[in-house]
């Protein structure tokens, strides 16, 4: 996995102590890297048994599953893995604003930091093959019907439309309230927002901290 990873200083100074988590190395995780046969996220994080803090966007240890029994609460526990399965519709709280759908499985985990510093969340999955694509949806809240569906075919377009494609929804999402009021009982549905909260609106700022 390190064949196509580049940093921003001599290899010499780094060759004695190659480390995946060193700052220099880490941040070129920040997003979702794809490597081979695989896509690494890698984020430093607050991580403990009281939850899951990020330093932008606060406390978001809520992940949640969509099934046929309903929305399942999910615990973000350190050091356990987590695995969202293909075609599970998954949202974590204030980290993105609508349900994804991966046709690929998805590994979640959470190491601690030492003494209460920053410790790390892995987010390891798949690179999308041939027909493989990735879903945004948003259900009502209320009683779950589909409100709104996009599909993009990563597998054919390569991962690196993912952002562009994930904006461009949620923004047309926003645009109409139409879009967000449910069809069979009329409740309307917060504002959605991306993953990368320096791109909100105040508004989207607000629908954040909100669900």
């Amino acid at each position: 996995m390190f064949r196509n990873l580049i940093v921003d200083q001599p290899i010499e100074r780094l060759f004695e102590d190659w480390d995946l988590l060193d700052d220099h190395v880490i941040k070129k995780f920040s997003t979702f890297l794809p490597m081979g046969q695989s896509i690494y996220g890698i984020r430093r994080r607050r991580v403990s048994s009281e939850g899951i803090i990020d330093p932008k966007k606060g406390n978001f240890s809520d992940r949640y599953k969509l099934g046929p029994d309903g929305v399942i609460l999910t615990d973000k526990q350190e050091l356990v893995l987590h695995i969202v399965t293909s075609g599970t519709p998954h949202h974590t709280a204030h980290n993105y604003g609508y349900w994804h759908i991966n046709d690929k499985d998805e590994l979640y985990l959470q190491l601690p930091g030492s003494e209460g510093g920053l410790g790390y969340s892995f987010t390891i999955m798949g690179t999308p093959k041939t027909t493989d694509t990735d879903r945004m949806v948003w259900y009502c809240q209320v009683c779950r019907t589909l409100l709104f569906e996009r599909l993009l075919e990563t597998g054919r377009v390569g991962f690196h439309s993912f952002w562009k494609w994930e904006e461009a929804t949620v923004r047309e999402f926003n645009s109409d309230e139409h879009n967000r009021r449910c069809p069979e009982c009329g409740d309307v549905h917060p504002l959605g927002y991306v993953w990368n909260s320096a791109k909100d609106t105040p508004e989207e700022r607000l629908a954040r901290m909100a669900w």
